[in-house]
């Protein structure tokens, strides 16, 4: 594997990066995804690079998008996820005009000019430097190309029926983690809101941001039971240094199947989660 650079925190090392949670993730939101995938604008004869493609989930979507003659790279710094990645495109139908490799995203292997589109997804919450890594992207993109990326701010999450006061000491300590770098990792709950501010002082033309909830109500399939309880246990995980133990209890039980406090068959079950795209032009 290429060198991880110290703009990128880790490949590993939180539960929401681990491969089954991304697919659980992909399945609970594929219909959202349709929809963000439709406003990137992106048209047939396009070559577009899927940066920080994970197993590649998005890039057979992408793909749909510039069929018959375009052409979509994914590259990422994880072996295991770009193994099931091209494991995975064996019974795609559009394999031809896909592929996947192994690239330092402060590195990027190709020519100046290369892509009509980069395509930056739920990377930019690791990345320290993240001016680096958009100058790379200006510089691989064609004069005029489109720059996108999607992230998630962690602050805007919503797990009902919870107590609302219960939910708001959670996700406030859990930013507490994080500012006081209590966790093992790295990581920026809060960057779908940076993202707009980012791409003008990185110098990206016409830039624009767009948001989506995304909901989830009863019943839920079983992959988007498993996708909500990750959710919750990494913020019972990363905020238990400042939640009473009688907090953590009661929180861990609302997404326990054996407890008589759990939510996720509730008739009235809601979830809602805030992601973010910004575009922007070379």
């Amino acid at each position: 594997m290429p060198k991880v650079n110290n703009f990128f925190q880790g490949e590993k090392g939180m539960e929401l990066t681990a491969l089954d949670w991304l697919l659980d993730h992909y399945i609970a939101t594929e219909q959202e995804r349709f929809q963000m995938v439709a406003d990137l604008g992106l048209k047939s004869g396009d070559v577009v690079l899927d940066l920080g493609c994970g197993p590649g989930l998005w890039t057979p979507l992408l793909a749909e998008k510039v069929k018959p003659e375009g052409r979509v790279v994914g590259i990422d710094l994880s072996q295991n996820l770009i193994d099931y990645a091209v494991k995975n495109l064996e019974k795609e139908p559009l394999k031809d005009i896909i592929e996947f490799q192994i690239a330092d995203f402060s590195a990027i292997p190709f020519e100046d000019n290369t892509f009509d589109a980069i395509f930056f997804s739920n990377c930019f919450a690791y990345v320290a430097d993240h001016f680096k890594v958009l100058e790379e992207q200006k510089r691989v993109v064609k004069k005029g190309g489109k720059i996108a990326a999607k992230d998630f701010d962690g602050a805007i999450i919503i797990f009902h029926p919870i107590d609302p006061y219960l939910q708001l000491k959670v996700l406030a300590a859990v930013a507490l983690a994080l500012k006081e770098k209590t966790s093992e990792l790295q990581f920026d709950n809060f960057t779908g809101r940076k993202l707009h501010g980012l791409f003008l002082q990185a110098g990206i033309k016409n830039v624009s941001t767009t948001t989506y909830a995304i909901q989830k109500l009863s019943p839920l399939s079983s992959e988007t039971k498993r996708y909500i309880s990750g959710n919750a246990e990494w913020y019972a995980k990363i905020g238990a240094p400042y939640l009473s133990e009688e907090d953590l209890h009661q929180w861990k039980a609302h997404f326990d199947p054996t407890s008589d406090k759990y939510i996720l068959d509730l008739k009235e079950f809601y979830f809602c989660m805030l992601e973010v795209i910004t575009i922007g032009t070379q």
